[in-house]
C-alpha cells in the first residue's frame, strides 16, 4: 500500500469518533439523538402487508450519521433498525387493556339481562343458540326484562350504546390490526355476554372489513360494509314471539322496543369514524386509539349508574321472582303432582286408569290428598324462606336504595303468603294450589313495622298498617291496634293511587313501588272496616276485648272456619261481638243460595247491630253477582 494512503487512514482513524461496543461486540453509536431515537410501531398498510411505509431500505433504518460499519451491524442483525423494544411493548399492553376493557362490558351486558355477572353452565350458552320459536331469546328480553324501556327509558339508551361498542371495537381492531387480534375480542362476546349469534356475526364482520378480497383500501368505508351483517343480526333479533310482545302492541310500545337498537348501528357507525379519524391523526399508530375506546367504553357506564342505577337491575329480578304477582305465589293446577304421586303407587302412566282409580274410593283419595298437602306445604315454606333471603340480601346490599320499601313489602308479603287447604280438600276436587296473604304471619310483623316507621309516606305503608294492626289485635293490644288504624279513616283515598309513568324522559319511575301495582284502596277500605269493629265492640262490659282477640285469632281460610265461629259465638253469649260473629259465619257459607239465606237471617236477627252492616254489604255483592253472571265468565269463540 503507498505510504500516502496509509497516512490518510491513518488521519481518519484518529479524527473519527470513539464508539461503544456491545456486549455481542457490535459497533454501536455514540450519538444520543440516534441512542434514544423513537420511531413508530408501523402498522400494516392498506394491503395487510408490510409495515406501511413502503420503499424503506434497511441502509434507511440505520440512525442518522452512522458509519458505514454500523450500518453493515445493523443489517447483519436482521435488515431491522435497532430500536427498543418499548413501543412494541406498549402497543401490546394498551391492546391487552383494551380487550381486559371490553371483557368488563360484555360482563355488564350480560348482568344487565340476568343480574348475575357470572354463569359458565352449559346451559347459559345453549339457550341462547335457539334462534326461532316461542322459548328463543331475542333481543327483545334485553329491553323487557328485567327492566323494560317503559319504566326507564335511558335503560334503552345505555343498552344502545353498550351493543354498540361490542360491535364497533372489533371491526375496528380487526381493521387497524389484523383480523386474528380481532378474535379474542369476539370470543369475550360468545363466553362473557353469552351472545353466540352476535359472535358469529362479528366473525362475519370482520372478515368483510380486514380480510381479502372483501377488504376496501379506505378504512371507514370497509368499517361500514362490516356492520351489514351486524344490521342484518339486529333485524332478525328484533323478531320476538307474539306471546312475548303481546303486552307490547301498541305503535308507540313497538317503537320503544326497536329504539335501542337502532340507536346501536347509528352508534357503531359513529363510533367507527371516529376511531378511524383519530387512528389517521395518529399516523394509524398501535394503540393510539386506546383513550377513544376506553371512553366508549366508559360513557353507558355513566349513563347508567346515573339515570338507572345498579340497584334497579337487583330489585327488578327481586320483584320478578318474588313479588306478589311472580309465579311462585300464584295460583296453579296441582292435577300433575296428585298424578305423579298415583303413578308411584301404580306403577303406571296411563292417566285414565289413574283417574279411575283415584275416584275409586274415598279413602285413598283422602290419602293422597294428605300426601300432597305435605309436598306442598314443604316446597312452599322452601320459597317463603328463599323469597325472604332474597329481600334481605338486597337491603344489606343497598341500604340506601330508593327500593328499600319495595323489598320489605314483598319480603312481609311472602312471610305472610300461606296455601288454602279448603282448595285442595274440597269435595269437587279442584285441585288448585291457592296462596292467600290476608292473614298476617308473626313472623313479617318485624318487616311491617320497618316499613311503616322508616317509609310511612310511601302508598306501602297502608299495606304495614293494616297488618300490624291485625297482629296487634291477635295479641289483645286493642288500643294499639286503633292507633295503628286511625289515619286510615282521614287517608284520602284518590290521593293514594299510585303513579304509573315516569316523570320525564330521562327519569326513573315516578314512584318506585308503581311496579308493583298494590292499590292502597283495599288495604284503606278494609283498614276502616277494622276500625270501625274495635271501636264498637271494644270493652264490652261482660267480657272485655276478650272476643276481639279472639275473633281476630281465626284464620278465615281454615276448613274448620265456621265451627270456629260457632264455638266463639256460644263460648260468649250476648257480647257486643255476637252479631259481627254471625255475619261472618253466614258470609263464610260455601253455597251460594245458602249464603244469601244466612246472610238475609243475621240482618233480621241484628237489625240494630254494626255487624248488620257488613252482612248488607255482603248481600248486595252477591245479588250483583247473580244478576250479571255473563260479566264473570269469559266468551267462548266456535
Amino acid at each position: 500500500m503507498p505510504e500516502k494512503e496509509r497516512q490518510d487512514g491513518a488521519s481518519a482513524l484518529i479524527a473519527s469518533p470513539p464508539r461503544r461496543v456491545s456486549m455481542a461486540g457490535m459497533a454501536q453509536p455514540s450519538s444520543p439523538s440516534a441512542a434514544t431515537g423513537e420511531p413508530a410501531l408501523p402498522l400494516k398498510s392498506a394491503d395487510g402487508s408490510g409495515d406501511g411505509r413502503p420503499g424503506v431500505t434497511p441502509a434507511e433504518h440505520a440512525p442518522a450519521g452512522a458509519e458505514p460499519a454500523e450500518q453493515l451491524g445493523s443489517m447483519l442483525a436482521g435488515n431491522q433498525p435497532a430500536r427498543p423494544p418499548r413501543h412494541a411493548v406498549r402497543a401490546a399492553l394498551l391492546l391487552f387493556l383494551n380487550l381486559l376493557l371490553f371483557s368488563g362490558l360484555c360482563i355488564f351486558i350480560h348482568w344487565l339481562h340476568v343480574a348475575r355477572a357470572f354463569d359458565f353452565s352449559w346451559r347459559s350458552y345453549i339457550e341462547p343458540l335457539k334462534f326461532w320459536g316461542e322459548q328463543a331469546q331475542t333481543l327483545n328480553d334485553f329491553v323487557i326484562y328485567p327492566i323494560s324501556v317503559e319504566q326507564n327509558l335511558m335503560h334503552g339508551v345505555v343498552l344502545g350504546l353498550l351493543v354498540a361498542s361490542i360491535v364497533a371495537v372489533p371491526i375496528s381492531v380487526a381493521i387497524l390490526y389484523r383480523f386474528a387480534y380481532a378474535l379474542p375480542f369476539i370470543a369475550a362476546v360468545l363466553v362473557f355476554a353469552h351472545m353466540p349469534w352476535m359472535a358469529l356475526t362479528l366473525v362475519g364482520s370482520c372478515i368483510l372489513a380486514a380480510v381479502k378480497p372483501f377488504r376496501l383500501s379506505f378504512r371507514f368505508g370497509a368499517a361500514l360494509v362490516g356492520m351489514l351483517p351486524v344490521i342484518v343480526y339486529l333485524y332478525l333479533a328484533m323478531q320476538g314471539a307474539p306471546q312475548q310482545l303481546g303486552t307490547y302492541s301498541s305503535p308507540d310500545q313497538k317503537l320503544l322496543l326497536s329504539a335501542p337498537w337502532l340507536l346501536a348501528i347509528l352508534a357503531a357507525c359513529a363510533m367507527l369514524g371516529i376511531i378511524m379519524a383519530f387512528s389517521r391523526i395518529a399516523n394509524y399508530r398501535r394503540g393510539a386509539v386506546a383513550p377513544v375506546m376506553a371512553i366508549m367504553f366508559a360513557t353507558p357506564a355513566i349513563l347508567f349508574a346515573r339515570y338507572v342505577g345498579f340497584d334497579e337491575v337487583s330489585y327488578r329480578v327481586l320483584e320478578s321472582v318474588y313479588g306478589p304477582r311472580a309465579p311462585m305465589f300464584a295460583t296453579r293446577d296441582v292435577s300433575g303432582d296428585i298424578f305423579s304421586l298415583i303413578e308411584e303407587r301404580l306403577e303406571s302412566a296411563d292417566r285414565e286408569r289413574m283417574l279411575s282409580w283415584f275416584l275409586s274410593d274415598a279413602n285413598k283419595r283422602a290419602d293422597l290428598l294428605h300426601r300432597l298437602v305435605g309436598v306442598l306445604q314443604r316446597a312452599f315454606l322452601a320459597d317463603r324462606r328463599e323469597a325472604s333471603e332474597a329481600c334481605r340480601r338486597f337491603i344489606a346490599d343497598h341500604p340506601s336504595s330508593r327500593y328499600v320499601p319495595c323489598a320489605l313489602y314483598i319480603r312481609a308479603h311472602a312471610l305472610d303468603t300461606r296455601l288454602d287447604l279448603r282448595k285442595l280438600l274440597a269435595p269437587d276436587i279442584a285441585l288448585e294450589r291457592e296462596p292467600y296473604s290476608d292473614f298476617p304471619h308473626v313472623e313479617s310483623e318485624e318487616v311491617w313495622q320497618a316499613l311503616l316507621t322508616n317509609y310511612p309516606e310511601s302508598h306501602l305503608s297502608a299495606a304495614a298498617r293494616l297488618r300490624l294492626a291485625q297482629l296487634r289485635l291477635r295479641r289483645g293490644d286493642v288500643a294499639a291496634a286503633a292507633d295503628l288504624l286511625r289515619p286510615a279513616i282521614e287517608a284520602d283515598a284518590p290521593e293514594s293511587r299510585p303513579a304509573t309513568r315516569p316523570s320525564g324522559p330521562l327519569s326513573r319511575s315516578a314512584r318506585p313501588e308503581s311496579s308493583l301495582e298494590v292499590d292502597p284502596g283495599p288495604y284503606l277500605a278494609e283498614a276502616r272496616h277494622l276500625y270501625e269493629l274495635i271501636a264498637a265492640n271494644r270493652d264490652d262490659p261482660r267480657y272485655g276485648n276478650e272476643p276481639l282477640r279472639r275473633l281476630a285469632g281465626l284464620d278465615p281460610h281454615r276448613a274448620n272456619y265456621r265451627n270456629e265461629l260457632l264455638k266463639l259465638a256460644a263460648q260468649f253469649p250476648q257480647a257486643l261481638l255476637e252479631d259481627n260473629i254471625m255475619a261472618e259465619w253466614a258470609a263464610a257459607t260455601p253455597d251460594r243460595a245458602e249464603r244469601e239465606a244466612n246472610l238475609a237471617a243475621c240482618i233480621a236477627a241484628y237489625p240494630d247491630g254494626d255487624g248488620a252492616k257488613r252482612a248488607k254489604r255482603d248481600l248486595l255483592r252477591l245479588r250483583d253477582l247473580q244478576k250479571r253472571p255473563e260479566s264473570n265468565t269469559p266468551a267462548v269463540t266456535p
